[in-house]
This record gives C-alpha cells, sequence and structure tokens, in this order.
C-alpha cells in the first residue's frame, strides 16, 4: 500500500548513539510504520512485535522549505558526560509517499481507515517531531515491482552504486542504528540513486524491513 502524506512542519530523528540524534528529511522505515501502526491504535508494545513482519519506505515529493538550527541536547539529570551542538533540520510543508508491505489483512485495514479518515490515533513520530495535515492517493498493490534505480529516496550505503544530481540536489551520508551497530544511509531531493542490486518497489518507494535490509 501506499499514500501520499502531508504535513505542515516536521522533524525527523533517530538515536543513532547513547547520546545523539541526527536529523533527517525522509523518515526510515522504523517511523514509517510506527505512523501506520499509530493509525491501527496498535500499542508500542506490539509495534516492537509486529515491525518486523513488514517492510516500508518513503519517498519526498516536495518541500517548500528546510530551516536548520544548531541546538544542545540537555539532559535532565546532570553528568559528567558533555553533548555536543548538533543541527536540527525542520521542513515546512513536506509532502511524502509513504509504504508499506505486510500481512494482507492489517494492509487492507490500513487502507480503509486512510480512505475514510477514521484513525485511532493520530499519527505520530516517536522521538520525532511533525504536525500531520493530511492523506491522499491511497493506493493497494498485489506485486512489487523491482529495480535498481530509484529517486529523492534512501538507500543503505553497502547498495549504493552511484548517483545522478539535479538542479536543486540535497544528498545527505547519515548514520543509523542497525542490531545495535553503527551503520550509514544515503538519502537525496532531486537525485537519482543507481544500485548494486535491485531493490522491491511499490509506488517508486523502495521497501526495506525495520533495519534497513532488503
Amino acid at each position: 500500500m501506499t499514500v501520499d502524506i502531508l504535513f505542515d512542519l516536521a522533524h525527523f530523528k533517530v538515536h543513532t548513539t547513547m547520546k545523539s540524534r541526527s536529523s533527517y528529511i525522509i523518515p526510515l522505515p522504523t517511523t514509517v510504520i510506527g505512523f501506520f501502526f499509530a493509525i491501527l491504535g496498535k500499542s508500542r508494545e506490539e509495534y516492537i512485535r509486529e515491525r518486523v513482519m513488514f517492510k516500508a519506505g518513503a519517498k519526498l515529493l516536495e518541500i517548500k522549505g528546510i530551516c536548520r538550527e544548531n541546538a544542545q541536547m540537555l539532559k535532565l539529570k546532570r553528568s559528567r558526560e558533555e553533548s555536543t551542538t548538533e543541527e536540527l533540520i525542520i521542513l515546512f510543508r513536506p509532502k511524502y509517499r509513504f509504504a508499506i508491505w505486510g500481512n494482507k489483512k492489517t494492509i487492507n485495514e490500513l487502507y480503509e481507515r486512510i480512505s475514510e479518515f477514521n484513525f485511532e490515533f493520530v499519527p505520530y513520530a516517536g522521538i520525532s517531531d511533525l504536525i500531520f495535515f493530511d492523506t491522499t492517493n491511497p493506493k493497494l498493490y498485489d506485486k512489487y515491482e523491482e529495480t535498481n534505480e530509484i529517486e529523492d529516496t534512501y538507500l543503505p550505503k553497502n547498495l549504493f552504486s552511484s548517483l545522478e544530481m539535479r538542479e536543486g540536489s540535497i544528498v545527505y551520508n547519515l548514520p543509523y542504528v542497525y542490531l545495535g551497530g553503527p551503520k550509514t544511509v544515503i538519502m537525496g531531493l532531486n537525485v537519482k540513486f543507481k544500485l548494486k542490486e535491485k531493490v522491491n518497489v511499490i509506488g517508486e518507494v523502495p521497501l526495506y524491513d525495520c533495519f534497513l535490509r532488503l
């Protein structure tokens, strides 16, 4: 299933170490799955248990602007650890295509809820910050396609072969946690990525599991 999602404001981030976070212009599969699970009213325990049964991804369709701010994360409890200043990326009116693939019964229920705008909970994104606005154009898929070229989305670094950049391109090389260890994800806007091997896609959105594996 795919659906186009519009936010007024969005700031996507994930924990990359015990002390810091990074900002992403496109939410990773864990955030996308959590977004859909909120609509279904699933608990955090259900999310942790069931997310491994789904694949998901996101593609950036358009964006009205980006605001960059430098901030220092402060802990509620004092300690000897010092937090470095981090760049926060706040997105204005970003529009994405979210994709999710998995249990057919769950996907059908999700499609019906989104079509009727019948959400159990207003979608949220865990440690990310966003102001949700609207969903449009939900679509169901019986099968996926395979491709080794994707645009305006992300891929694990180990799949990266080359890229084509257009006017106004933005490319980020960012860390994420993979089963307790650091890995790297490459994402971009106005960019076409060529991959070393084919990935599954629906609606031009690549599908990865919650750990960014194929």
